[in-house]
């Protein structure tokens, strides 16, 4: 169950950072999103996650083991959804009312992934 949660992460941070990367102004419409004027930090947070991606990657196929775990990324999954409700309580994640159903939707599945995770550490 674990190599499958890992598995998931994978997925999950690599897909959307790799989206980040490539289209960060279409998905801030699409979403509903504050309007990206500049690019630099949504591509730079897609790089991060695909980095992330691909330190699960190595995770998971080397023998040593040492790189992001299931601890790391309860760690990463925690802080993100935090980071998420404190911006839909200050009122501050997203202008339109669809973006901040799905920055909760985002954060409360970042919550319930973290929960499943520390189950299996």
């Amino acid at each position: 169950m674990a190599g499958d949660l890992l598995w998931l992460e994978m997925l999950l941070k690599g897909i959307s950072g790799a989206l980040l990367l490539f289209f960060p102004r279409t998905l801030a419409r699409l979403f509903g999103l504050p309007p990206v004027a500049e690019t630099f930090w949504p591509r730079l947070l897609g790089a991060l996650l695909v980095g992330l991606a691909a330190a699960t990657l190595l995770e998971m196929r080397l023998e040593a083991r040492n790189g992001l775990g299931l601890a790391g990324h309860v760690a990463l999954n925690m802080a993100a959804a935090l980071a998420l409700f404190g911006l839909l309580i200050m009122g501050r994640a997203a202008p339109a009312r669809r973006g901040r159903i799905l920055v909760g939707l985002v954060a409360a599945a970042l919550t319930v992934l973290a929960l499943v995770e520390l189950a299996w550490i």
